[in-house]
């Protein structure tokens, strides 16, 4: 690849988290080719947070949606000729296809499933049992001369394979200043995000039974429990915020949220965004899968664990409509949940 020809455009239209299972194969690709120049272009606005003050990421640029937003967004990229375009992992194939149809650059990389759609330069074969992260390690590699995954996996310190969030300076003084003003020093912090974006509430467990594990874990740890309200889920926050001894933490930017998860010794949520936010800082965590399939989706971690129920019709996140009462979330009682914490709470007290 010639310097002249070195910017890769990848185009991102899922969330935070999934952004976050980007950062990986990005870190690798910078590490082994530093003369790459990597472009973002991000629909959901709020998911570029975690690469704004990131080195592996050259520009990041917004699109929109909507008719309009959309011609100009095509129209402004379209007048400028990559070395590679693709959008990241899991992407309807289709819709990868038509956008990119549009684009000038030399290599047009997109999965397919069966069908290969016609025009483009390289494809990649989806796994449903693969991770995003290698995903999007197998698109870049594409067009990149990278280890095979299995090899970068033996070398994952060597390559720094593992998920980022980039936070400033000023991120880490609010937290700092946040334990500080909270009196949170002396015992271990176990953060609790119960909620999701507004559109996958479906997601979520029962807030009832949130109140419930914070009763048990009250029990036998002795520990700062905070729970984490963003603004699709500030009702759940209140209601949890309610237990006694239990903080809230709400009203605060995103990357702030992150640097306070990064002092935390323990996480908690149901398939969300924090959860992927918790595996970029090491944070041993568990994460509640209900209709989420993850397989594909779960926090790219060591330390981070996953707790669900086995259902004949779980995974569904991919339906539109779903016959039934997610019972793959409502039987799935605190006190299951409140076991599969247990090995975390017990570490983090020691």
């Amino acid at each position: 690849m010639s310097k002249s020809s070195r910017e890769i455009l990848i185009i991102h239209s899922w969330g935070i988290g999934d952004l976050i299972l980007l950062t990986p194969a990005l870190k690798v690709a910078k590490k082994l080719h530093p003369e790459l120049r990597v472009t973002l272009l991000v629909f959901p606005r709020q998911a570029a947070i975690p690469v704004l003050n990131a080195e592996y990421v050259a520009n990041v640029c917004y699109g929109g949606w909507k008719p309009s937003e959309l011609v100009r967004t095509l129209m402004a990229k379209r007048h400028r000729r990559y070395y590679a375009v693709l959008f990241t992992s899991g992407v309807t194939p289709w819709k990868a296809w038509l956008f990119m149809l549009v684009l000038k650059s030399k290599h047009k990389i997109s999965e397919y499933n069966q069908f290969k759609y016609p025009l483009l330069t390289d494809y990649v074969r989806h796994d449903p049992a693969y991770s995003r992260v290698r995903g999007n390690y197998e698109l870049l590699r594409a067009v990149l001369p990278l280890p095979y995954w299995e090899e970068a996996c033996r070398r994952k310190e060597e390559l720094d394979l593992a998920t980022d969030f980039a936070l400033s300076q000023a991120n880490h003084s609010w937290a700092e200043s946040y334990l500080n003003d909270h009196g949170l020093s002396g015992k271990p912090i176990l953060a609790i995000h119960p909620g999701c974006m507004a559109r996958n509430k479906f997601r979520r467990w029962p807030v009832e039974y949130f109140v419930e594990l914070i009763r048990l874990i009250k029990q036998d740890y002795d520990c700062h429990i905070i729970v984490i309200a963003g603004p699709d889920e500030v009702d759940v926050g209140e209601r949890l915020a309610e237990v006694e001894g239990v903080h809230l933490l709400s009203k605060t930017s995103l990357a702030n949220v992150a640097a306070f998860i990064s002092r935390c010794q323990a996480f908690l949520n149901t398939d969300s965004g924090l959860g992927h936010i918790a595996s970029c800082f090491q944070i041993p965590s568990l994460t509640i899968f209900g209709p989420g399939d993850e397989a594909q989706t779960a926090p790219f971690s060591p330390v981070s664990q996953v707790v669900r129920l086995p259902i004949h019709c779980s995974p569904c996140v991919r339906k539109k409509k779903r016959d039934c009462q997610v019972e793959c979330l409502t039987n799935l009682k605190p006190a299951e949940v409140c076991t599969a914490l247990k090995p975390i709470l017990q570490k983090a007290s020691s």
